[in-house]
């Protein structure tokens, strides 16, 4: 089949890179504006742009994706579907365009984690399960019907970085086993979303990054992991930024207040919160690398200080 491929971060190019190895045929990439970005504010261009230039892909960078001229342009292309990953909203007028409609890869499992942070959210929640949806795009945001789904568990130490992979490739196999079904005759069938199981994962503002000391230390650890091994949880020490990457909760005898910091001043730091102690693991000081806890603690003496603002 002709596919349009529409999306912008890496999370997208398992599925793009399963096409250009399937027998279905990409003849668009549709992707977001290239952006200035660093210190010298050079352009960058999206993962999938990037990734589509080197396969030799034809690229459409559109600022509206309801204006004539591209619209015209997607015509001349004669699709069969639009697959969407990690994208925008499309209009109607577009993702209609083609005869299959438009095919979107969803990294939860629907209607669960409906919006555009659906993984951050579910370890957020701590959830122990989630999984991908290919669902058949509609109007109403992520809430088309549903073509195929699976399930995979969350470990209980599983961060952001692994699960994104581990999604993105997941997805990238269940996108060919759809277009496949179509292709031969003999489509998935179609499944409505139940509306009274619906969950949000709306987008993440600068405070979800923050990490709040009078919160339990299990929910310290899953937020830990939502934001692991970028960006990054933040807090304060000393008036300056202090990233957590990974940190677990433990038994300890004695009490601590929320936010309170003890080190042994070799290779471990505690942190009281409002249900149990979390334990450092890997850490990250404004303006370093990500390091390990023995490293940070090299060359300090035993501290006794206090996270937050």
């Amino acid at each position: 089949m002709r596919v349009i491929f529409c999306g912008n971060p890496e999370f997208a190019l398992p599925a793009l890179d399963a096409l250009r190895q399937s027998p279905h045929q990409i003849c668009a990439v549709v992707t977001g504006a290239d952006k200035p970005r660093g210190r010298g504010r050079k352009l960058s261009f999206t993962p999938v742009k990037e990734h589509a230039l080197t396969a030799g892909i034809p690229v459409f960078q559109p600022e509206k994706l309801s204006d004539p001229d591209f619209l015209d342009q997607m015509r001349v292309l004669q699709p069969d579907v639009i697959v969407v990953v990690a994208f925008r909203i499309l209009p109607r007028v577009f993702f209609a365009l083609p005869p299959l409609g438009a095919f979107n890869i969803h990294p939860s499992l629907l209607p669960r984690g409906r919006g555009p942070a659906p993984l951050r959210w579910t370890l957020i929640r701590g959830e122990t399960e989630t999984g991908v949806t290919i669902i058949h795009l509609s109007e109403a945001v992520d809430a088309g019907d549903i073509l195929l789904q699976e399930c995979t568990p969350i470990a209980p130490d599983e961060n952001y970085g692994s699960l994104h992979d581990r999604l993105a490739a997941a997805g990238a196999r269940l996108l060919l086993a759809v277009l496949d079904a179509f292709a031969k005759g003999h489509p998935p069938r179609p499944l409505p979303q139940d509306e009274s199981l619906v969950t949000k994962a709306p987008k993440l503002t600068a405070s979800d990054y923050e990490l709040d000391w009078s919160l339990s230390a299990r929910d310290l650890v899953n937020h830990i992991r939502a934001f692991s091994p970028e960006p990054g949880a933040v807090t304060a020490l000393n008036g300056k930024k202090f990233k957590i990457l990974a940190a677990n909760e433990i038994i300890l005898q004695d009490k601590l207040n929320c936010g309170e910091l003890k080190t042994n001043g070799r290779d471990q730091m505690i942190v009281g919160t409002g249900g149990g102690v979390l334990q450092l693991k890997m850490v990250q000081p404004e303006g370093k690398r990500p390091m390990t806890v023995a490293d940070y603690l090299r060359g300090r003496p035993e501290l006794s200080e206090r996270f937050g603002k």
